[in-house]
């Protein structure tokens, strides 16, 4: 009897500390609580995210991945956080020039690249990049996203080429239509002439 008294007085003394904290100090254990689970559902939604997204540091390195970035380039956090993005594509030096344009731009999007997979397979990619500001405004990094097209531009490259078969196959009906016109054209040039050349004769008879 004497213990489960001590322990609700433990209880009522813990409830009347918490409400003798200073409510600044209650609101920072709140706003610590939600931060944690914004930290929770950002880490969860970057891992379900179905595109390869990357943070970028302020010089160009890579600094964090998604599960989407891990199955595309097939590298790991570990092997590749600290390097540069540009090393992951073939065209360096448009890649440079894409996040240059980004600090302009403040955001660019849909830029044609070749992705270099850890095995050094090539990837036709989209590289989108938006610059990451800070409260006033000041640059402190880079968000970049990377969309594998290849199957995009397998369909887009058939469908050219379908069209460019339907243009010759039209081409080559309305050169047949052409030689069809200038035959029957002829033709009727033809007998007109002999039309007029029959008559001619009858008016010849009829003179005799």
């Amino acid at each position: 009897m004497a213990q489960k008294k001590r322990s609700n007085r433990k209880k009522e003394l813990s409830r009347r500390d918490k409400s003798l904290l200073h409510p600044s100090l209650r609101l920072g254990k709140q706003t610590m609580e939600d931060l944690e689970d914004l930290v929770s559902y950002t880490q969860d939604f970057n891992f379900f995210l179905p595109i390869a997204v990357c943070s970028i540091s302020p010089n160009g390195d890579i600094i964090d991945i998604n599960r989407a970035f891990e199955e595309l380039t097939d590298y790991k956090p570990l092997e590749i956080i600290g390097k540069s993005v540009k090393t992951l594509f073939l065209e360096e030096d448009k890649t440079d020039k894409i996040i240059n344009e980004s600090i302009k731009k403040k955001t660019v999007r849909s830029r044609e690249l070749t992705l270099l997979s850890k095995d050094k397979k090539k990837i036709l990619v989209d590289f989108s990049v938006s610059v990451r500001e800070d409260k006033k405004g000041n640059s402190i990094g880079y968000f970049a996203s990377i969309t594998d097209i290849t199957e995009i531009k397998k369909f887009q490259e058939s469908l050219e080429e379908q069209v460019k078969e339907r243009t010759k196959e039209l081409q080559d009906k309305i050169r047949e239509l052409e030689k069809f016109q200038k035959i029957t054209v002829g033709r009727e040039l033809k007998m007109i002439e002999l039309k007029k050349e029959i008559e001619r004769l009858r008016l010849l008879e009829n003179q005799k």
